[in-house]
């Protein structure tokens, strides 16, 4: 999968110098320490028509939410897998001419666009929001990040109130027994179902 990452890194490297947009790379692929499970972690500086635009150009999302906590910070899957956590900026510090910066946008003085965030997503009931947790906890396990993969998971379990708990050892298994529990109650979408479902399919030689 990270070929359609790095592919979506140069969309937005292409759209950020076409379109004269300003928009930061980071995370672990600006680290330099990606997984073929990364999430890409960029900053766009611009309005809402562009921030559509940029969103769709790349294709069709099957999937976009955002985050409360921090507040300013949409989540976008699209079908080929690739995860975006896309910091929309309202106002930040730019000194020199380039449109695509592979640096740390944190070093700059910048705030976040809040309200934008509401009207970009399609959905913001509380169903909704909780199922992009899945994907979030797919990843981070599969990165290697395996407690954090687990808690995540658990969130959801708590959202359903349900005494049913994933466990480091059985993460496949619970995994998939929370969501069709999860989609017994709140439909999933076909295809946003079927690319946790693919991702968990890569989770192996777990212990029982």
């Amino acid at each position: 999968m990270e070929s359609n990452q790095r592919k979506y890194i140069e969309y937005v490297r292409e759209y950020a110098e076409t379109e004269g947009k300003h928009i930061w790379l980071g995370g672990s692929f600006l680290r330099g320490d990606p997984t073929p499970f990364s999430d890409v972690d960029i900053s766009a500086f611009m309005g809402k028509d562009s921030l559509k635009a940029f969103i769709y150009g790349y294709g069709e999302p099957i999937y976009i939410s955002y985050t409360t906590n921090p507040e300013g910070i949409i989540i976008v899957i699209y079908e080929d897998g690739v995860a975006v956590d896309l910091e929309v900026v309202e106002s930040v510090d730019v000194e020199d001419d380039r449109f695509f910066h592979p640096e740390n946008i944190k070093e700059r003085a910048f705030r976040r666009n809040i309200s934008i965030c509401r009207e970009i997503c399609r959905r913001d009931d509380l169903p909704y929001q909780t199922a992009r947790l899945f994907y979030r906890s797919l990843i981070k396990y599969l990165s290697g990040k395996k407690e954090a993969g687990v808690s995540v998971a658990n969130e959801i379990a708590s959202f359903l109130d349900s005494v049913f708990c994933v466990t480091d050892t059985g993460y496949k298994n619970g995994i998939t027994q929370l969501m069709e529990l999860f989609h017994e109650k709140y439909p999933l979408d076909t295809e946003y179902r079927n690319l946790c479902m693919e991702l968990i399919s890569n989770i192996h030689n777990e212990t029982h």
